[in-house]
């Protein structure tokens, strides 16, 4: 029988069980991590694994291994925002929309599991806990085992985002019960020793903040009627703009607590500019919010589909206000001053030139987060090509605002020619971008405002 190195060594791939093949690329892989010089083999191993499972339930699985080759090159890369890591979540974004729902729970499991672990690296805590929420209950399933520990590893990240030492020791307290519990799931040796290290880290952060009383926190909820059913929909959809939403989604006090206030050294009438120019932001995002909590109520009719439309179009128009209000905070020398968030981190506001040095220089993990936050959003400017779902979601957002975008309901009213499908989308894709875009609206103005707040301290 033949060993792992000399399957990986071979020149005939086609001779040995897809187990085996697959078996041999991880073990290449990890040699490239222990030893951080890439095996020679390994991106022939990866492209054979490709191809051979082209078409089949399992192609995802071929796809990771590659991000993980991606991660490990980068991790060689003095720059955060190499080629490699861009690539890396590129893939990451198309695997995970090309795939839901039409993957066995195993493999889906093991792509969300890979995508928040990366997310989580890259500051994009919201969003990875929100990845996580997504697997699939499945027994005997290795990344199913690791859910909780991995969510309470994704806790351990957000917490270094907030501010007050409450705050910091609250999502440290579910961290730590999460790590711990969620290790006692996992079976595999390998994976119970990553998590138990990542357990100790969580105890170190909460003894290094101290003795904390959790209990002065609790503040109750009065809201009753139509407006507790809205405001536990918020919570519940992960909407508010609470630092508490992502740790305590139930029992949290169900307000936005979002908001900038300037330094009382600072200049005060550009300190008042910023903070009413937040403030509208959040008054605007409420509004959108509410909007698509009714009309998700309703029945579908052509005035729930133009509520929905609004929706989302609003939430693009956030994106660049949120572009325009970093450029005031970061009093940055606008050559475009109407360029958005996808233009606002180059120089002369040209994704072709390099990074600003208050976006390249930064030591600021939320800002980072924000950064990779507009990639999704807007599209990797050092990828040949994008993520359908990103293209497919800006064209529409294009459309909407320059032209008209029918909803439609039948399968055989679906346009023949894609000229004329660019002007058409299902009510379920309209519901579902309506609810995912205020959900990346609301991700990034959190990301945003710990980034403001990281700068403050």
């Amino acid at each position: 029988m033949s060993t792992l190195h000399e399957i990986a060594q071979s020149d005939d791939y086609g001779q040995f069980e897809l187990k085996e093949v697959y078996q041999a690329a991880q073990h290449l892989l990890q040699e490239f991590q222990k030893s951080r010089n890439e095996p020679e083999k390994l991106q022939n191993v990866i492209d054979h694994l490709k191809k051979r499972l082209d078409g089949q339930a399992a192609y995802p699985l071929a796809i990771l291994l590659e991000t993980s080759q991606l991660g490990v090159q980068h991790q060689l890369q003095k720059d955060w925002n190499s080629p490699m890591k861009q690539r890396q979540l590129f893939l990451f974004e198309s695997v995970y929309a090309q795939f839901r729902g039409k993957v066995p729970p195993t493999i889906w499991n093991q792509i969300c599991l890979n995508y928040a672990e990366a997310l989580i690296y890259i500051g994009r805590s919201l969003d990875g806990l929100h990845v996580l929420e997504q697997m699939t209950e499945a027994e005997n399933d290795a990344s199913y085992e690791r859910q909780d520990a991995e969510r309470g590893w994704g806790l351990l990240f957000y917490s270094t985002f907030l501010r007050g030492k409450e705050q910091k020791a609250e999502a440290l307290h579910l961290s730590r019960d999460l790590l711990r519990d969620g290790l006692e799931k996992i079976t595999n040796v390998n994976g119970r020793a990553l998590y138990a290290d990542r357990l100790k880290l969580a105890v170190k952060m909460l003894e290094d903040i101290g003795p904390i009383d959790l209990t002065g926190n609790y503040k109750p909820n009065f809201f009753d009627g139509r407006e507790r059913e809205y405001r536990d929909w918020c919570a519940e959809h992960r909407l508010l703009l609470n630092d508490n939403n992502e740790i305590d989604p139930k029992g949290t006090m169900k307000v936005d607590t979002l908001n900038y206030r300037h330094k009382k050294a600072d200049d005060k009438e550009r300190g008042l500019f910023l903070e009413t120019f937040m403030d509208s932001m959040v008054s605007e995002f409420t509004v959108l919010r509410w909007n698509l909590f009714e009309a998700l109520e309703q029945e579908p009719s052509s005035e729930r589909n133009e509520q929905l439309k609004t929706v989302y179009r609003q939430a693009f128009s956030l994106f660049s206000k949120m572009a325009q209000f970093i450029s005031s905070y970061y009093e940055l020398d606008m050559k475009n001053s109407r360029a958005g968030m996808q233009r606002i981190w180059f120089e002369d506001e040209d994704p072709k030139n390099l990074l600003k040095p208050f976006i390249r220089d930064t030591k600021n993990g939320a800002l980072k987060a924000l950064f990779w936050h507009s990639k999704e959003l807007f599209g990797y400017e050092q990828s040949k090509v994008q993520n359908i779902a990103t293209v497919r979601a800006l064209l529409l957002r294009d459309q909407m605002e320059r032209s008209f975008v029918d909803v439609i309901t039948k399968k055989e009213e679906v346009a023949q020619t894609g000229e004329l499908r660019k002007h058409q989308m299902t009510q379920a894709e309209l519901e579902r971008l309506s609810m995912t875009t205020a959900f990346k609206a609301r991700n990034a103005l959190m990301y945003l405002g710990f980034a403001l707040g990281i700068e403050k301290k």
